[in-house]
C-alpha cells in the first residue's frame, strides 16, 4: 500500500499504531492527493502531536497543496508551529504512461511541526467548541 502514513515500523495504513513510538522516532504523515479526506490528515496529525512533540507532514506532486492545507489548519487552531519547510524533487521510476525509460521529476515538500506549548488546552477548547456547535444544531 503506497501508504497514508510513513512512520514508525508499527504504524498501520488506517492511521492507528500498535504501540507508542520511541522518543527518537519522528512520526511522519504522507498526504495523498485523493486517497483520504483532508480532515483525515488533520485528525491524524492531532493524534500524533498528542503523543509526540514533533511530526513531519510530507506531500509529493499534486498532494503538496493538501499538505500545506493540513499544516495551515493546525497552525490556525494554535496546535502546532512549523519548525522547518523543505522542498525538493524526487524521480519516478515510471512515467504516467507506463514507459520505464522516461524519468519524471516530481516536486516534494516536507514540513516539520512542533506541538504548541498549550496543545492540551487548545485541544480541549476545540472539543468544547465542537460540542457546543453540535448542541446548537439540534
Amino acid at each position: 500500500h503506497a501508504g497514508t502514513i510513513m512512520a514508525a515500523k508499527n504504524a498501520r495504513a488506517d492511521g492507528t499504531k500498535g504501540e507508542a513510538p520511541a522518543d527518537d522516532k519522528i512520526q511522519a504523515i504522507s498526504v495523498s492527493a485523493q486517497k483520504k479526506p483532508l480532515f483525515h490528515y488533520v485528525s491524524l496529525a492531532k493524534k500524533f502531536l498528542a503523543k509526540s512533540e514533533d511530526v513531519e507532514i510530507r506531500g509529493v506532486g499534486s498532494a503538496i497543496a493538501r499538505c500545506v492545507s493540513v499544516v495551515e489548519i493546525l497552525k490556525s487552531d494554535g496546535l502546532a508551529a512549523a519548525v522547518s519547510i523543505e522542498t525538493g524533487t524526487t524521480t519516478n521510476d515510471k512515467a504516467d504512461d507506463g514507459k520505464e525509460d522516461k524519468e519524471r521529476l516530481k516536486p516534494t515538500i516536507l514540513v516539520k511541526l512542533r506541538r504548541a506549548d498549550d496543545f492540551v488546552t487548545k485541544m480541549e477548547q476545540l472539543r468544547v467548541s465542537r460540542a457546543s456547535d453540535d448542541a446548537n444544531e439540534k
